[in-house]
């Protein structure tokens, strides 16, 4: 019997560790901070280390273990009800830490867009927002995301299409409540007259 936990454990090691990256992903995005992400993804592995007889199929490894990331996320998201946001101060920090003098307009506007574009998603009800996810940054198929969510294929085109849809009228209402989501003048004027 202890000959078989071990094989086990190799197994366990093989099968599940080159997805370690992806579930990490996920749950930061799932969860928007480092310590929550960390946490969940240690539980997932905890849970499928205990669980992993019940896995039938070795080749459904990864939407097995995305299926027990979500459970976790949704089972902490309904304790605290409200997760942490990126505050001020950090995005202060992140500006002074990235900005060079040469793309400063660039990188303001390339972090108030993606910054805006969170924020839209952010506001999306969760199973929108998860399909959302899991098909532009995680590059899941619809059959794949299907297998996750345990969901058939067509309920996971519609919610992709309802998604893009309140993504769209989200980030069209705040352009029409800003006029412009960036409105920054950086042109240097020279204040040293010359004699």
């Amino acid at each position: 019997m202890i000959f078989k936990k071990a094989v086990s454990r190799k197994e366990f090691k093989a099968l599940t560790y080159p997805h370690m990256k992806l579930l990490y992903n996920v749950a930061l995005k799932y969860c928007h901070n480092v310590f929550d992400a960390e946490d969940i993804v240690q539980e997932t592995y905890l849970m499928a280390f205990n669980k992993f007889h019940q896995l039938r199929e070795k080749s459904k490894c990864k939407p097995w273990l995305l299926r027990i990331l979500r459970n976790n996320f949704l089972k902490s998201y309904h304790k605290k009800k409200s997760r942490q946001r990126l505050s001020e101060t950090d995005y202060q920090d992140f500006l002074k830490n990235s900005v060079t003098p040469d793309d400063a307009e660039h990188v303001l506007a390339k972090v108030s867009n993606r910054l805006a574009v969170q924020k839209a998603i952010n506001q999306l009800p969760e199973k929108y927002k998860e399909v959302l996810l899991l098909y532009y940054m995680d590059e899941m198929l619809y059959k794949e995301i299907a297998t996750v969510l345990d969901v058939p294929i067509g309920t996971v085109m519609s919610r992709l299409t309802r998604a893009r849809q309140g993504l769209k009228g989200i980030l069209i209402k705040q352009m029409n409540s800003k006029n412009k989501i960036l409105n920054i003048d950086f042109k240097i004027t020279d204040t040293v007259k010359t004699k």
